[in-house]
């Protein structure tokens, strides 16, 4: 399996969830910088659109900000990023809500993809370079970051004040694996 494949086992379980339990597409607040494109045709309602994610169709080249960065970013965290153009991925696994950073259709990858990497090196100094891309709630503290280590793909969830560590697995294996939730 890759990224891409498990965006679509995902975003396919994001969308049984919402029309099982709302009758609708994924919802998001309503901002005017959302690309038309993502958005449910006369979805908007009190203040909510419902959208869909969009396959990227155009490669991004991200070599010049490898060598800019002096790293080579892992390939699950590259597909991360080219793969899906997306609003919200929110989910739950090992009773873990994660909220992952979305990646909206039309966004500079390139500078996203260096402020997660910036973000990583300030918050976890130490060891591997991680990218952050989220929030998550473990028991109730939603306090915790979802990062990604750049050598293993691996997510964890880091609590910044008390450094609490919640490992959960590959990028890939997570996103496929999480249920759906909002």
């Amino acid at each position: 399996m890759n990224v891409k494949s498990a965006f679509e086992i995902c975003f396919m379980k994001q969308r049984d969830f919402w029309q099982s339990n709302y009758g609708v597409f994924p919802r998001t607040p309503y901002n005017i910088a959302i690309n038309e494109r993502m958005i449910i045709p006369n979805s908007l309602n009190n203040g909510y659109i419902q959208w869909q994610p969009l396959r990227q169709e155009t490669s991004v080249d991200l070599s010049a900000l490898e060598q800019k960065l002096n790293l080579s970013i892992h390939p699950q965290i590259k597909q991360y990023f080219t793969s899906y153009w997306f609003l919200s991925m929110i989910g739950d696994i090992d009773n873990i809500t994660l909220d992952f950073r979305s990646v909206p259709y039309g966004i500079d990858i390139l500078k996203l993809v260096e402020e997660c990497c910036a973000t990583g090196v300030n918050n976890l100094p130490k060891g591997n370079i991680h990218f952050e891309l989220g929030y998550a709630s473990v028991e109730n503290d939603d306090s915790y970051l979802i990062y990604i280590d750049n050598e293993t793909a691996g997510v964890k969830c880091v609590q910044p004040e008390d450094n609490d560590v919640k490992e959960l697995g590959s990028l890939e294996y997570v996103i496929s694996e999480m249920e759906a939730g909002m």
